[in-house]
């Protein structure tokens, strides 16, 4: 009884935080996090978005490793990862898979930027960025400028189309 109770307790909570936490970042700076990753090299070990802060990056955030979408997600991002690189853009992907998960899904899929893994209950990360699922973060991406501003929130990924979209949405941050 004290179990259901406790989930019951955890998915109202992630349900009101994500209602809360939906577009709040838009136009403020990007929530800061640590979380354990699985880096370009293989390796496991911390990850702080902080250390990102000075550059462009894209945080995107996916349901799960090795499902076709969110394969197909990440492949794009691997292969679009010269022409990202060279408009002076990193990636990072996040979901609630744990980071075994990540590594056997980075070594199958090739990936070459790092995979946080948001494993803490009630996935705070996800939270913080609105982007929580009932049981798994939601497909959405958000694009942070130097300044370490979220310019750009992708509600509906069009994975066909999100490196377009991603390079077109920069481009248009840095005319103003």
């Amino acid at each position: 009884m004290l179990k259901k109770s406790l989930t019951l307790l955890a998915c109202v909570a992630i349900v009101t935080s994500q209602i809360k936490a939906k577009n709040n970042v838009l136009g403020k700076p990007a929530p800061i996090f640590k979380a354990k990753a699985v880096h370009p090299d293989g390796s496991i070990r911390d990850f702080d978005l902080q250390d990102y802060i000075g550059s462009d990056f894209i945080l995107y955030f996916y349901p799960f490793d090795n499902t076709p979408g969110c394969t197909k997600q990440a492949m794009c991002f691997r292969d679009s990862t010269d022409r990202l690189k060279e408009k002076g853009l990193q990636v990072i992907g996040v979901s609630c898979d744990a980071p075994n998960t990540h590594k056997r899904f980075q070594k199958k899929v090739g990936i070459p930027y790092p995979l946080v893994s948001d494993t803490h209950l009630g996935r705070e990360i996800s939270t913080k960025y609105g982007a929580v699922g009932f049981f798994h973060s939601k497909r959405k991406t958000f694009l942070i400028n130097k300044k370490g501003i979220v310019f750009k929130v992708f509600e509906n990924v069009d994975i066909d189309n999100q490196i377009e979209d991603i390079l077109s949405s920069f481009e248009k941050e840095y005319q103003k």
